[in-house]
């Protein structure tokens, strides 16, 4: 069985820098916490560094890269309870909405999801990603990945009808 050669230290950097932003949503939206999400992207990156040789399609750098994260956000989330602190909240993930206020009401709501459907909705809605790339990322059917992105956006209503 052939055995796809090492990526190239640079271009494994340059695709880093190329995802960071994504990578960073993603893990903030998994762990909430902005330290947490910088430890995990740190772990993550150490990692997929270190099994870049398993990387068989360099076009699928970043879904193989944010499964990667995933895996090292649930492990830090098992080891660590996820605190969400509101104040940094504005200057992330602005959500395509008018102003201020609606992009940062909708990310509040996001936040409040359970875990399963924050993740589906963010990689889904935030990062352009489709329904089989998150099923890759979260390890799960892409039938599980239209539920929870439908729950999710269910949920949303509900929250977003209170205020």
């Amino acid at each position: 069985m052939n055995t796809p050669p090492l990526m190239d230290k640079e271009i494994f950097c340059q695709q880093v820098i190329a995802s960071q932003d994504a990578m960073f949503r993603t893990a903030r939206a998994i762990l909430r916490s902005r330290e947490d999400a910088e430890d995990a992207v740190q772990e993550a990156i150490c990692a997929a560094y270190a099994s870049r040789g398993s990387l068989r399609d360099p076009a699928r750098f970043r879904p193989w890269l944010l499964r990667i994260l995933a895996n090292q956000c649930y492990d830090l989330y098992r080891r660590r309870r996820p605190v969400v602190d509101l104040t940094e909240v504005q200057d992330f993930l602005a959500a395509p909405a008018a102003d201020q206020t609606e992009r940062l009401a909708l990310w509040q709501a996001v936040l409040r999801l359970s875990d399963d459907l924050r993740a589906a909705v963010t990689l889904f809605y935030y990062e352009d990603m489709t329904v089989r790339e998150i099923s890759g990322i979260l390890g799960i059917s892409e039938a599980a990945v239209k539920t929870r992105l439908s729950r999710g956006r269910a949920r949303l209503r509900e929250l977003l009808n209170e205020e």
